[in-house]
């Protein structure tokens, strides 16, 4: 398992590289982003900062093959405390992706598997996003725990270029630690460009936090 300094480097060293790519493609998309889409495809940079501390992330989507996209993400996160790997593919056709997700130098590492179904609503401007994930925590001193965790975000556009919704979640650990949780994120967003957004969000936790992101 990785130590917590070795995986703050690979975390660094990720997230150049994937920050490097990004701004090194040349042109931009004559596509409007629709930010509020979780299961949209492109490359990106940003920021976001809060009260858990500075975040710094980048990613890098296209064309898989077909009708499938994919997209690789590297976030640095509250002060380079931590930081998350994850690959999301899509299939357009029937509005379906896979994902793999892990977590590095928290308190406990993880990875998770999941699958995501995108289901827009009678009326077009309500989507909703359901996921499940089967994930492992692992530490040095605890026993590892498996759980099963399952999403239901929702979004509301407004219009092109503002949007809102709530993220409700339910984990639960079928072995090791006792965890059995529900949470909710609201999240709010503001299409500045067609490639330029900001968006903030806050959790039944207390923490906010706000990013503004710029995409390729």
């Amino acid at each position: 398992m990785l130590k917590f300094k070795t995986a703050k480097l690979l975390g660094i060293s990720v997230l150049s590289v994937f920050v490097t790519q990004v701004a090194a493609q040349q042109g931009k998309s004559n596509n409007w982003i629709d930010f509020s889409d979780p299961t949209a495809i492109y490359s990106k940079a940003g920021l976001g900062a809060g009260s858990e501390g500075v975040d710094l992330y980048g990613a890098f989507g296209g064309y898989l093959g077909g009708q499938f996209k994919h997209k690789l993400t590297v976030e640095a996160m509250h002060d380079l405390d931590y930081y998350n790997i994850n690959y999301f593919a899509f299939n357009t056709s029937n509005d379906t992706g896979f994902s793999l997700d892990t977590r590095w130098g928290d308190v406990y590492d993880q990875a998770s598997i999941g699958v995501l179904k995108k289901l827009p609503l009678e009326n077009k401007s309500i989507k909703i996003y359901p996921s499940m994930h089967l994930g492992l925590m692992w530490s040095d001193t605890d026993d590892s725990t498996t759980y099963i965790e399952i999403n239901a975000a929702a979004r509301y556009s407004v219009n092109r270029v503002f949007w809102f919704g709530v993220t409700p979640s339910y984990i639960y650990a079928m072995r090791g630690m006792d965890i059995n949780e529900l949470n909710a994120t609201v999240d709010v967003g503001y299409q500045l460009a067609k490639d330029i957004a900001v968006s903030g969000h806050f959790n039944n936790d207390g923490e906010a936090w706000a990013d503004f992101t710029f995409a390729f």
